[in-house]
């Protein structure tokens, strides 16, 4: 369990700290991204009278869930389908629309999902399309009016530019959202430069067909690993799915499944860990081994004490994962990982919201001391590894309730709501499990029904043998 989820009871108990001098429809809001994080801002924040300025630097919203044809910057790649239900992908108030037998969707259906959203609840007014923001700085000596009584809390200056034309302005909040699968993360891999192949990142991919023949080695098992590891196999002569979580060696057809990948020998041929005695020669090494945070528009001008070191996968200090410990009126929505993202980055910003009105968070102190111990602890897991700081899995219900408790909203309709995306997701985790990673993805044949109002789910078909009732 993460530290802070021990802590918030009592801070939500906290509901006046000090007045506000303001009230939020005259907060000055900025978001940055319009993926699916950005978007939930968006629409929490005009929900409750906040007129944000949401920055999107493409024309159009969707974030990481576009796909750009052959591009080699873009992580989406043509064939991917959600590796969680629809049932689970979408935001609490504005559920799928009913279409039996398509619990898996495509990047496109949910792109598509994404622009319903945005025009059911009147989100384009909001949105300034190819505006890249270049900077965030802090105003030193400036008064944001989510300051209190007990604390002071500066402006936040923005700087972009649309094609040319550059701009800037100050805001009360910042709630950025740009997401965290732009900027690859390549570890180091001794013995690389012997290697006479080609080498890539996952975020290069796009069609399996220019593997056709090849074989081709996946360091990194995780979704992406797997995913690429099938569809390549499909015109692949032999494909090999290397994972750190692996301590031998297995074979379906023509994927092989084999340990950590240690090292690249002078031949050429890959070492493995637990003495496996895999001598291939490979045609193509891709690394399906993830993304680093990044936030170009914060270095040392921002004048603000953030620490996303590269190849460390931490972002602090936080306070609950969510504000920045110095300056709660700077947010960070959807940095954690393993989690249900649509229902996540809604909670959140009920939560930002809720501090916006009634200034629930602790004093600097305790928001600082906690977030040093989140960014050492190594996430949920506790597990001391910088990497797992913002890993949440099985923590995240708990996580989610003790935001719906911020925002006061946690009743029995939130806790039926929240018990069955539990129940959904472990049941599409335990299909998943089941089976040989880089194999056949059966389990996305499977459909589901929830039904929210009476707290239950339904397998409506499934080629797996499940633990829900049919």
């Amino acid at each position: 369990m993460l530290h802070f989820v021990s802590l918030v009871e009592g801070y939500c108990r906290v509901i006046a700290v000090s007045c506000l001098l303001m009230t939020v429809q005259s907060l000055k809001v900025a978001v940055i991204g319009g993926g699916a994080a950005g978007l939930a801002a968006a629409r929490v924040l005009s929900r409750n009278g906040i007129k944000p300025r949401l920055f999107e630097k493409e024309d159009n919203i969707g974030g990481v869930w576009r796909h750009v044809s052959g591009s080699k910057t873009h992580p989406m790649y043509r064939g991917l389908r959600t590796n969680l239900p629809r049932e689970l992908m979408a935001f609490r108030e504005r559920p799928w629309e009913k279409d039996p037998g398509k619990s898996y969707v495509t990047h496109r259906e949910v792109c598509v999902y994404l622009q319903k959203y945005r025009d059911e609840f009147e989100l384009d007014q909001f949105i300034v399309y190819r505006s890249l923001v270049t900077q965030l700085r802090v105003v030193e000596g400036s008064r944001s009016q989510l300051s209190t009584q007990d604390e002071e809390l500066p402006l936040i200056e923005l700087e972009w530019k649309i094609d040319e034309e550059k701009y800037a302005e100050t805001f009360d909040a910042v709630c950025v959202a740009n997401g965290h699968y732009a900027v690859p993360s390549i570890p180091v891999l001794p013995g690389i430069e012997h290697f006479k192949g080609r080498t890539l990142h996952s975020i290069e991919y796009d069609d399996p067909e220019e593997f056709r023949g090849q074989t081709v080695l996946c360091i990194g098992g995780r979704a992406s690993g797997a995913d690429l590891a099938r569809e390549i196999s499909e015109v692949a002569d032999q494909v090999y799915l290397s994972s750190a979580t692996e301590d031998k060696v297995d074979t379906h057809k023509n994927v092989t499944l084999v340990p950590r990948t240690k090292s690249i020998n002078s031949d050429g041929t890959a070492q493995f860990d637990h003495n496996c005695d895999i001598t291939a020669i490979f045609d193509t090494i891709i690394y399906c081994t993830g993304y680093d945070y990044n936030f170009p528009f914060v270095n040392a001008e921002s004048k603000l004490d953030l620490s996303v070191a590269p190849g460390e996968r931490r972002v602090t200090p936080l306070y609950m994962q969510l504000w920045h410990a110095l300056y709660p009126n700077l947010s960070f929505v959807g940095l954690l990982h393993s989690v249900l993202p649509f229902p996540l980055f809604e909670l959140q910003v009920e939560a930002i919201v809720a501090q916006f009105r009634k200034s629930i968070l602790p004093g600097l102190k305790e928001r600082e001391e906690c977030a040093s111990v989140d960014a050492i602890k190594g996430g949920s897991k506790s597990s001391g590894n910088l990497k797992d700081t913002h890993y949440l899995g099985a923590a995240q219900w708990d996580y989610c309730r003790d935001l719906a408790r911020i925002a006061g909203l946690y009743d029995k309709e939130m806790e039926d709501y929240l018990s069955v995306n539990q129940t959904l997701f472990d049941h599409s985790l335990f299909e998943r499990s089941t089976l040989f990673p880089g194999g056949p993805d059966t389990w996305r044949e499977t459909d589901y029904d929830r039904d929210d109002k009476q707290a239950t789910v339904r397998i409506l078909y499934t080629e797996l043998e499940g633990a829900l009732p049919r």
